[in-house]
C-alpha cells in the first residue's frame, strides 16, 4: 500500500479583489502550512508529499516573491519523507526559472523520481502572466523517452489541469479557459496514453474539485488550500490524502470543501 499527501495553491502572499470580493484567503496560508506539515510529521505520515503549485500569490515586486517563496518552502524542510514541488503560474510572475531551480534544490523544473515503488513525473506547465499555458516539444519528448525507461506504474503531478473539465460556473476560469489549460495537453495526455503506465494525474489551479478520466487514467483536480468557499469568510483548508493499494485508488480532499474518490486503476500498483 502507497499512501501520499498533496496540497495545492496555497497563494503565501497578498490578498487581492477580485470581482469585488477576497477569494484567496492568504492571510492563512502560513498557519495552514505549519499545521498540516506537523500532521504529516506526525499523524498521516504518507510515503510522499506533494505541493501543486502557486505556492505564492505574486506581490508587484521580484524580493517579496522571493522571501513568500522561501517562507512557504520552509514549511516543508525537514519532513522526513520525499517532498515534490511543482511550479504554479503565479510562482512564474516575477520569479525566473532559475530563481525557481534554486529555491526547489532542482536542476530543471520537470523530473522524475521513484517512491515507494511508483515513478513520479513532475512536470512544468510554463505560462506567461498566467496565460500562454505551454508545455514544450523539448519536455515533451523528454516524458516520452522518461516513459519509456521506467517499468513501474507512474503518477504525473503538474500545476494546470490536463482534461477537458467543464468550466461552468468557475468564478476563475469560466470566461477565461486559455487561463486554465495547457495548450498541449491533447498531445500530453497521448504520450501518457501510449506508455501504458500512468495510474492518475493529479494538478491543481482551478480552485475546486474535479475529477476526469480518459482513456483509463484518472486526472484528478484538487482544491486550494486557501480558496473562500462560504461566507463570511469561509476557508477551504483543503488538502489531500490519497491511497493506492493493488488496483485501487482513494482520493480524499479534506477540509471544508471535501470530496471522496474511488477508482480502479488501469495498471495495478
Amino acid at each position: 500500500m502507497i499512501r501520499f499527501s498533496l496540497l495545492a495553491d496555497s497563494h503565501v502572499g497578498p490578498e487581492k479583489f477580485y470581482e469585488g470580493q477576497i477569494r484567496k484567503l492568504s492571510r492563512h496560508s502560513l498557519t495552514y502550512l505549519s499545521e498540516l506539515t506537523g500532521d504529516i510529521r506526525t499523524i498521516h505520515k504518507p510515503d510522499f508529499v506533494v505541493q501543486l503549485g502557486d505556492l505564492i500569490e505574486d506581490s508587484s515586486r521580484k524580493q517579496v516573491d522571493l522571501d513568500n517563496y522561501k517562507r512557504g518552502l520552509s514549511q516543508f524542510s525537514g519532513l522526513p519523507m520525499p517532498f515534490l514541488n511543482v511550479i504554479g503560474n503565479h510562482d512564474q510572475i516575477h520569479l525566473h526559472n532559475v530563481d525557481l531551480c534554486r529555491l526547489s534544490k532542482v536542476e530543471r523544473l520537470y523530473y522524475s523520481q521513484d517512491i515507494a515503488g511508483m515513478h513520479c513525473v513532475v512536470l512544468f506547465s510554463s505560462s506567461v502572466e498566467h496565460t500562454d499555458i505551454t508545455i514544450d516539444a523539448g519536455q515533451r519528448a523528454w516524458l516520452t523517452a522518461d516513459l519509456a525507461a521506467t517499468d513501474k506504474p507512474t503518477l504525473v503531478f503538474l500545476h494546470h489541469p490536463l482534461d477537458e473539465q467543464n468550466l461552468a460556473g468557475n468564478v476563475w476560469f469560466e470566461k477565461y479557459p486559455d487561463y486554465c489549460f495547457v495548450q498541449e495537453r491533447k498531445s500530453v495526455r497521448e504520450i501518457l496514453s501510449a506508455s501504458g503506465k500512468v495510474c492518475a494525474v493529479f494538478n491543481g489551479h482551478v480552485h475546486r474539485n474535479n475529477v476526469s478520466t480518459i482513456d483509463g487514467i484518472h486526472y484528478i483536480t484538487v482544491q486550494s488550500l486557501v480558496e473562500k468557499v462560504g461566507e463570511p469568510d469561509l476557508c477551504s483548508r483543503a488538502y489531500t490524502m490519497a491511497t493506492i493499494d493493488g488496483q485501487q485508488l482513494t482520493v480524499d480532499v479534506c477540509g471544508e470543501d471535501k470530496a471522496h474518490y474511488e477508482f480502479a486503476l488501469l495498471k495495478p500498483a
